[in-house]
């Protein structure tokens, strides 16, 4: 169960979809919510033009201005029965944004992608979203604007280390799976809608090339033979994952898309209409072929659908001074 939702607004007039998702989903949970507005810090120097203006004058003037934007949102969420506070910070948004998700214990972030961004081809996430993505230690929730909501398809993107001395089920891996299907769960339950899953895993035959240099001799029939099997010792490892759940009323589709991961895992959200992709931004330390800093930095640049991305437990955050 979660307890406290941010979610960070920008434009309440292009947000009332997405806010009335996170009112619903905080509903549901017994979550309060806070709606944060982070502003630019006015520069000194701006203020040797005006007489008898303060900074923090006008700072005040702006949050005062900010907060009444929030009035309908408070009276919507008091309907409800959710607690709602709101709050308005100057300086850097993901800077603020993730001091105070460490300092109030949030629980997820909640965000929209600017409306600019958007196009067939754009990367749909600005830097103050890369630098959230990158740095913050509770899951965020990028919802790309202008698309439908609720998410109707959803897809996990998982690796397995086939090179652990016992192949077990990964913690990390068992975090983005337990997400996917709470959202599908959640979704199912309150508008009645049949969220698809499915789970992805890139994979690559290695070996390939190094078979050829070890027996050129080696027959076309005996390397797809050698390919199948590696395949299959990944699908045997994403089973043991899928299994481990213990859900047994949830179904997930399997996609193992061969290849490097920044290649194919972009085209496969593409060809299957995802809507929310479940990602750790952070693999694990070690692991061969793990998704992590710029591979996972290259996903997120193809991507074109709303994320929700996860750190592994141990993540610290390199934003933790207090506000």
């Amino acid at each position: 169960m979660l307890k406290h939702l941010l979610f960070i607004s920008q434009h309440t007039q292009h947000e009332q979809a997405l806010f009335d998702w996170v009112l619903a989903f905080a509903q549901s949970q017994g979550a309060t919510v806070t709606v944060l507005r982070v502003l630019p810090e006015p520069e000194a120097g701006i203020f040797l033009w005006f007489e008898n203006l303060l900074p923090t004058e006008v700072m005040h003037r702006q949050s005062k201005v900010v907060l009444g934007e929030f009035t309908a949102w408070k009276t919507q969420a008091a309907k409800a029965g959710v607690t709602l506070t709101t709050e308005v910070l100057f300086g850097k948004l993901f800077y603020k944004a993730i001091q105070y998700a460490v300092k109030t214990s949030v629980d997820w972030i909640i965000k929209q992608t600017d409306e600019a961004t958007q196009g067939l081809t754009a990367n749909i996430f600005n830097s103050q979203d890369k630098h959230l993505l990158r740095k913050c230690p509770c899951p965020v929730l990028l919802h790309k604007h202008g698309t439908a909501l609720p998410f109707n398809k959803i897809m996990a993107s998982i690796d397995v280390d086939l090179y652990a001395e016992t192949l077990a089920p990964c913690d990390f891996n068992q975090s983005i799976l337990k997400q996917a299907i709470f959202v599908a769960q959640w979704q199912q339950r309150i508008y009645q809608n049949n969220t698809y899953l499915e789970v992805v895993h890139a994979w690559q035959a290695d070996a390939e090339n190094l078979v050829h240099y070890w027996n050129p001799d080696l027959s076309e029939g005996d390397l797809l033979k050698w390919t199948e099997n590696s395949r299959q010792q990944h699908l045997t490892a994403i089973e043991m994952e899928l299994n481990a759940l213990n859900a047994s009323n949830i179904e997930f589709e399997t996609v193992l898309p061969k290849g490097a991961a920044v290649e194919v895992i972009p085209h496969v959200v593409e060809q299957h209409q995802v809507d929310l992709l479940v990602m750790g931004t952070l693999g694990r330390e070690g692991l061969p072929g793990m998704i992590i800093g710029n591979t996972s930095e290259s996903i997120l640049e193809q991507i074109n659908c709303s994320v929700l991305a996860l750190k592994p437990r141990n993540f610290v955050s390199p934003i933790s001074e207090p506000l």
